[in-house]
């Protein structure tokens, strides 16, 4: 896997927002079933950890419900979605 794509997709997860799997896919030119398995592999590194994203019932009628699984960035994602593109650590 390129690392430069990990470091997109990070970025892009850093930038805040709602995206749906096709969306960040479209984003990065890559198929849905790669960027879910370049999710799974940022999660496992320790860059990315799943979130919930049911919804309480809180806000009626928003546009969340029913996106399927969220991701936010740990702090090691934090850091290394802060480096300039080609320089993100690699570990930990």
């Amino acid at each position: 896997m390129e690392a430069n794509l990990w470091e997109q997709l990070l970025g892009l997860v850093a930038d805040g927002g709602l995206s749906t799997c096709a969306e960040l896919a479209r984003s990065l030119s890559v198929s849905r079933s790669l960027l879910e398995a370049m999710l799974e592999d940022l999660a496992r590194l320790g860059y990315l950890r799943r979130v919930a994203s049911g919804c309480a019932g809180h806000c009626a009628g928003c546009s969340v419900a029913g996106r399927g699984r969220a991701w936010a960035l740990t702090e090691a994602g934090a850091r290394a979605a802060s480096q300039p593109t080609g320089k993100a650590e690699r570990t930990r």
